[in-house]
């Protein structure tokens, strides 16, 4: 392996500052155990490989990325304003949905890709509980969900939302416009069919391992595996922002950013983000244009 130029940007490791830190001590002492080279080396040469390949052919799709995941933090903030409770079901999930997309972004850059879908998965399943809780408060399930005494999946979140009038008339919406829906059973909406997908990703199912996109050790640069899921990161993006509308139906500003952007400006642009030519296209069209 060679080392990156210096004039390249990328050939630099930088470290916080003390007083970078806003909510902890950023105070820091230096190296007292220092990891070995050779240690250091093997851990970080492959995916550090991955990342400049990555970042030498998708700098623009991966500047996207970011972007979609700087405004989903504004979603949190106009998410825990709209509820006056952190402690909400939706407030927490926009909280944590925001980690998994920031942690997807990382592992797709550095080539781990079945972690990078497996993020989604959690982004997906954990949407559709919260959307469910607000939807159809249930005390005890809440409390239990907190508790982790009560392990509620998304699943039972398919099952029970189509329980919401609001739901139900979305649901007939699509059926109308694309012969399809989000949360049946038999034949499997959208939503159960996209979940099932990146399930394979978390349980390792044949051909959804690392080893298979890598089709190799790794991690290494795969080009078909970063564009797959780049797409299916942006139908994550449009679930979760489509579930946080059917749970928070009324106008949302979203703080901290350019004046006038809101909740359904950033949906909407999710979805024109999809590929026209993906299968998948029409249907979240129609699904945007459920609201006016």
């Amino acid at each position: 392996m060679k080392p990156l130029p210096s004039s390249d940007f990328r050939a630099a490791r930088l470290m916080l500052e003390d007083d970078d830190f806003g909510l902890s001590s950023g105070e820091y002492e230096g190296p007292t155990n220092l990891i070995a080279e050779s240690a250091w080396k093997s851990i970080v040469s492959l995916p550090d490989d991955v990342s400049i390949r990555t970042s030498d052919k998708y700098g623009p799709e991966l500047s996207q990325m970011w972007e979609c995941w700087g405004t989903w933090g504004r979603v949190v903030l106009a998410v825990q304003e709209l509820t006056k409770d952190p402690g909400s079901p939706t407030a927490i999930v926009a909280c944590d949905a925001a980690d998994e997309f920031q942690g997807a972004t990382y592992c797709a850059l550095v080539g781990f890709y079945r972690v990078a879908f497996s993020c989604l998965r959690n982004v997906v399943e954990q949407t559709a509980i919260a959307t469910r809780l607000t939807m159809l408060p249930d005390t005890k399930f809440f409390q239990g969900w907190q508790s982790g005494s009560e392990k509620l999946g998304f699943g039972w979140a398919a099952d029970t939302l189509p329980r919401s009038p609001e739901v139900a008339a979305l649901e007939k919406h699509l059926i109308a416009h694309t012969g399809d829906c989000l949360f049946a059973q038999s034949p499997k909406g959208f939503a159960r069919r996209f979940f099932v997908e990146l399930s394979k990703y978390t349980h390792g199912a044949t051909g959804f391992t690392n080893a298979d996109s890598w089709e190799s050790n790794g991690p290494i640069f795969v080009p078909k595996a970063f564009i797959a899921w780049r797409i299916a990161a942006f139908k994550t993006y449009a679930l979760a922002l489509h579930a946080l509308k059917l749970a928070h139906p009324q106008p949302l500003n979203l703080p901290y950013g350019p004046p006038g952007t809101t909740l359904d400006q950033f949906r909407h642009a999710v979805v024109r983000k999809i590929p026209l030519s993906d299968q998948d296209r029409g249907f979240f069209d129609a699904l945007g244009s459920f609201w006016p």
